[in-house]
């Protein structure tokens, strides 16, 4: 990771990590939301890259007490290896059994910020007027 990737992963971690205790589980969005706009204004950054970096060191500190990982040697665009090295087992998921997994109960009502359509439809970041 370049030293400038690096430091704005770190600065979005210090904030999530800070500011944590403050939101329960249903305010994950809120979190992330402040975390953006903080990288927005501090760091310069587009809404867009912000968001990145933001999901990018949230799913890290989500992570954090899980062994497993994924193995992004195996990994393609449609593929995802999970390796848990705890059992020495690897799992595969398609991208087609992730999606269907998301749109289970338990996860759709969860709020997922990279569902929103400026980073899923990867539009540029100023808001688009209808007509």
């Amino acid at each position: 990771m370049p030293k400038e990737k690096a430091d704005l992963h770190y600065t979005a971690l210090a904030f999530i990590a800070k500011h944590q205790g403050e939101h329960l589980a249903p305010d994950r969005r809120l979190l992330i939301d402040r975390c953006i706009a903080h990288l927005v204004e501090t760091e310069w950054l587009s809404s867009r890259e912000a968001e990145i970096v933001t999901l990018q060191a949230f799913g890290e500190l989500e992570s954090r007490n899980c062994r497993a990982y994924v193995d992004m040697s195996l990994t393609t665009s449609h593929a995802v290896f999970i390796r848990d090295p705890r059992t020495a087992r690897m799992r595969v998921f398609t991208v087609a059994e992730l999606i269907d997994l998301v749109k289970t109960p338990a996860l759709s009502s969860l709020p997922v910020p990279s569902a929103r359509d400026m980073l899923a439809n990867g539009l540029a970041d100023t808001p688009q007027t209808s007509q």
